[in-house]
């Protein structure tokens, strides 16, 4: 949840990536009309307890090292603001106008950054209420830049440069108030993305050599990979795997070549997965034209249209689980870190396909009368946009989709973010987030040992106690379009299911230890296997019926809400 005005953080953020949806979606929606449409054990406590009140802030600390408890509740253990920690939110996967696709190529096409789409990413970067951005941009047009510059440093917005003078590693940019959040600030660093090597917080550029050919895929040396994750890692960087779905890296190389964390989840991922498209992954599934053509109801009137911001609705629960699977396939070896991928870029256009002389002039036809503002935007071309008047893979609308929400200290301060976060991710402190299903009030996941508590990417023997507690409520972001009281109605009530997964070492699939379904309990079971343990919460989004109208049946799926990072017994 987002932290408190005055409590050094100050409020997460989101993101997603709706890219390359453009051609390919219309294309396949034409070509496609044209040819036409058990669980394992695990000693438990049963035992389950009513949550106690409590604020849902968390410290940094070396994860094995035990953490002055406090006071502790009746109920369970304290919660994380009285273990000394609290949130902070941040995305680990944006472009920014100096990646050669992004700002709709705008840097590829006259060498200068769009000023418009850059004030849009500020825009974004705000009005979601992150507390970092680790900018992840292409190496091809950002390797000439100067850090200044990537960090599109401006004193005369109140910018605020982190580091050596000369030598900046970060920009803390002032948000003003707003009616949503009141004024706060926000970090932004450099990194890169190149094939599935993503450093992040680097300090420094790295050579051109760093960014070439295979990058960390299974195609190339497996000491050419390494060299490179030890360039990025030399250069101060957090190396998180991006695409962690895709064939052309597996589970050994990820063991085997150093990065410290990958994505569990990337939406350009989930857009291919109801695209057809196989995007470097096998047996991707068939293009799901009913899901495309769902995406009619957001184009129309703002009166009819769902909420724009759950436009995700729509593929949520068709996701990739390929990076989910190979996550947990790899905690069967080692610790690396699960975060959630954005991978925005606010790049989508669109050609005039059915408009004068485009490739299926003459064929919409046939189809705008059940779908005419798709036959229209197909026909006139350009960007898409929503019912809402934006774009829609605009940097606000996407920023405030998912996030990582990483335990660091109570009192963190700007200056000491980007750090204080590379650390937390490395260690495994960290649970991803899908904020547009809302905000899981209270939600934790600790061990116990010796009457002394650790954190997620602890490592325990044998006979540790895991404690988890359910979120004791689904809350709205300050600009979600539903109200906590839609959570709460007992006519149709929003369900939740707390599902704890234990990989063994060696194992190839991880299995389930076991669930929990429902709101405000706290839970227990004594580890007395050794591997990894983390926790999954799926909810059945029954408060998001209203906002979704036409398409309210979305509201009765179940969907994958949260992730937890591992603790390790052995």
């Amino acid at each position: 949840m987002p932290l408190a005005r005055g409590q050094g953080l100050e409020y997460g953020g989101v993101r997603a990536h709706t890219l390359r949806m453009t051609k390919r979606l219309l294309m396949g929606v034409l070509l496609v009309t044209l040819a036409c449409g058990k669980q394992a054990t695990v000693d438990a406590d049963a035992e389950l307890l009513a949550d106690a009140d409590g604020d849902s802030l968390v410290a940094d600390v070396p994860p094995d090292a035990p953490v002055d408890t406090g006071p502790k509740l009746p109920d369970g253990p304290p919660l994380p603001a009285a273990r000394g920690w609290q949130f902070a939110k941040t995305v680990v996967h944006v472009h920014s106008p100096y990646s050669h696709d992004a700002c709709d190529g705008e840097v590829s096409k006259t060498g200068k950054i769009d000023p418009v789409c850059l004030a849009q990413l500020r825009d974004g970067l705000c009005a979601s209420g992150l507390d970092l951005a680790f900018m992840t941009d292409h190496p091809s047009t950002m390797n000439e830049r100067t850090f200044e510059q990537l960090l599109f440093f401006d004193a005369a917005k109140g910018d605020k440069l982190l580091g050596p003078a000369g030598a900046p590693f970060g920009n803390v940019i002032q948000c003003p108030q707003t009616t949503a959040l009141p004024a706060h600030e926000v970090v932004v660093t450099v990194g890169f993305e190149a094939t599935h090597l993503m450093p992040v917080g680097l300090n420094a550029h790295v050579t051109q050599a760093a960014m070439e050919g295979g990058a960390i895929s299974d195609a190339v040396t497996i000491t050419d990979a390494r060299a490179r994750v030890d360039m990025a890692h030399a250069a101060g960087a957090l190396v998180v795997n991006a695409h962690s779905e895709q064939d052309e890296i597996g589970v050994q190389r990820l063991i085997d070549v150093g990065v410290d964390a990958m994505e569990i989840y990337n939406v350009h991922a989930n857009f291919n997965t109801i695209l057809g498209k196989s995007s470097g992954v096998s047996g991707a599934p068939k293009l799901n034209l009913g899901r495309i053509f769902e995406m009619e109801a957001f184009l129309g009137d703002p009166l009819l249209s769902p909420a724009p911001d759950l436009f995700l609705m729509v593929m949520l629960d068709q996701q990739p689980e390929a990076a989910f699977t190979k996550w947990q396939q790899v905690l069967a070896w080692k610790h690396v870190t699960g975060v959630i991928g954005n991978d925005v870029h606010q790049d989508v256009t669109l050609d005039a396909y059915c408009g004068p002389g485009g490739q299926f002039e003459g064929v919409c036809d046939g189809f705008k009368d059940d779908y005419p503002h798709l036959v229209k935007l197909l026909t006139e071309g350009g960007t898409p946009m929503l019912a809402d008047g934006a774009r829609i893979d605009s940097y606000p609308r996407m920023l405030k989709a998912l996030s990582d929400r990483v335990l660091v200290p109570t009192g963190t301060v700007a200056a000491n973010r980007p750090q204080t976060l590379k650390d937390g991710l490395k260690a495994g402190r960290n649970w991803v987030l899908f904020d547009l299903l809302g905000q899981p009030t209270d939600f934790d996941f600790l061990a116990e040992q010796g009457g002394k508590f650790f954190e997620m990417g602890a490592s325990l023997p044998v006979g540790a106690k895991l404690w988890f507690r359910t979120p004791s409520s689904v809350t709205p972001s300050p600009w979600a379009p539903w109200t906590l009281a839609e959570t709460q109605n007992a006519a149709d009530p929003t369900e939740v299911r707390t599902i704890v997964w234990y990989i063994a070492p060696g194992a190839t699939q991880a299995v389930q230890v076991t669930e929990v379904t429902g709101l405000a309990a706290v839970g227990s079971l004594t580890a007395d296997k050794p591997g990894r343990y983390h926790l999954e919460v799926r909810i059945t989004p029954r408060h998001l019926r209203a906002s979704l109208k036409s398409l309210g049946d979305h509201a009765d799926t179940e969907q994958r809400w949260l992730v937890s990072n591992p603790i390790e017994i052995d």
